[in-house]
């Protein structure tokens, strides 16, 4: 499986993710999609609903080093047991701050049509044409956050 999504994710590396157009409403019923952030440089973060605390890490060390940075958080929303998006969009009402709006995906289409494993968090860095410039997996730690810098390097000015 590790295998697939390192292959999956070098083949769709320059192009944008299938599922770009796809519009998710967050616990406010508000839509968004990455197809809207077209003309700049976005982070998208996925990874289950259950472990969206482990976000918190990473946009903390990206919003203190970028001003210019577009974020799409993705709560992937496992099928077992079985939930609606109102039942989701609830209880992150009630656990995320107003400000902090988190799609949810209860079909899983980022996660299946990416190979996505989101039981840690999924970093998709997307260009200013909407490619993926490249994927990483994991917490919010140095080693990986220094990856994570020199690939949006090229692509947007830190502060």
């Amino acid at each position: 499986m590790l295998l697939a999504s390192i292959l999956l994710a070098a083949a769709a590396l320059g192009q944008a993710p299938a599922v770009a157009g796809l519009e998710l409403a967050d616990q406010y019923g508000v839509t968004d999609s990455l197809d809207a952030h077209r003309d700049h440089v976005v982070v998208v973060m996925v990874v289950t609903a259950k472990r969206l605390r482990n976000l918190k890490g990473w946009e903390k060390e990206l919003r203190a080093r970028y001003d210019d940075l577009h974020y799409l958080r993705i709560a992937d929303v496992p099928g077992e047991p079985p939930v609606t998006h109102e039942q989701v969009a609830r209880k992150l009402a009630k656990r995320v701050p107003e400000d902090v709006p988190i799609l949810i995906d209860i079909d899983r289409r980022w996660a299946e049509e990416l190979q996505l494993d989101t039981g840690r968090p999924n970093l998709l860095l997307i260009d200013r044409d909407g490619r993926l410039i490249a994927n990483f997996r994991g917490r919010m730690d140095p080693p990986l956050l220094e990856e994570v810098l020199a690939a949006l390097g090229p692509f947007v000015e830190p502060r």
